[in-house]
């Protein structure tokens, strides 16, 4: 009777293969935890990713800190709106207080009554949180009670991406009170009749924005606006 041979793998093989199950393992592991949040109004086509790390502001706590009447429904207030932080206590301070020591962001929608369809320039668009354009600047210098103070505008860009969307894409350095210095990355859209303006910004300490400026920059290209044609 033939005698088989019985193959045996060398220990150094055996482990080869254990390292690469797993490798294997690892990777399917990693590919089940997603990296970004996306964020997502398809009502008004308006989107956003951030990472998972940038936790949602909860949505009571934001109505309180911009004052809105909790019983009013998002169509009776004509305004969307969501706010992400990655500090490990979300809060609507980081947004909208004087200082930020980690990124966090703000998008929204917000309905524009007719009546006031005309007052939105260039300028009504860069100054919608601080105050950004030249005028706004010379009137803030003029009231030393507004608190901000050592503004420097790093870059200012007229977005036109079509279907009659027009806005602004501003970043800029400036300091509220006594607190450190902030970095505002902010962009602004109006449509075509100005019925609907689309708002945009993330913050954080100066010394944030530069060590994170490629994940900041990563959910700044993000921000999508797309009319119908």
């Amino acid at each position: 009777m033939p005698i088989r041979e019985r193959h045996r793998s060398s220990p150094g093989t055996t482990r080869a293969l254990l390292l690469l199950s797993v490798a294997a393992l690892m990777a399917l592991v990693g590919c089940g935890a997603p990296e970004y949040t996306y964020v997502t109004n398809s009502t008004d086509r308006t989107y956003l990713k951030v990472p998972t790390t940038w936790r949602p502001i909860d949505e009571k706590a934001m109505d309180d800190a911009i004052g809105f009447d909790p019983t009013l429904s998002e169509e009776e207030r004509g305004l969307w709106f969501e706010g992400y932080d990655a500090d490990v206590a979300p809060s609507p301070v980081h947004l909208f207080g004087p200082s930020a020591a980690v990124p966090a962001a703000f998008v929204g929608v917000q309905q524009v009554p007719e009546a006031a369809r005309g007052q939105f320039s260039l300028d009504r668009l860069r100054d919608l949180f601080y105050p950004v354009s030249p005028s706004a600047q010379e009137a803030a210098s003029l009231d030393p009670t507004g608190g901000v103070s050592d503004f420097v505008l790093v870059s200012d860009e007229v977005l036109t991406p079509g279907n009659g969307l027009r806005g602004v894409h501003s970043v800029f350095r400036y300091r509220v009170g006594e607190g450190p210095m902030q970095m505002m990355d902010q962009t602004a859209y109006l449509n075509d009749d100005a019925s609907k303006l689309y708002m945009f910004f993330v913050r954080c300490s100066t010394e944030c924005y530069e060590q994170r400026q490629k994940e900041i920059g990563t959910v700044v290209s993000s921000f999508t606006v797309r009319e119908s044609p």
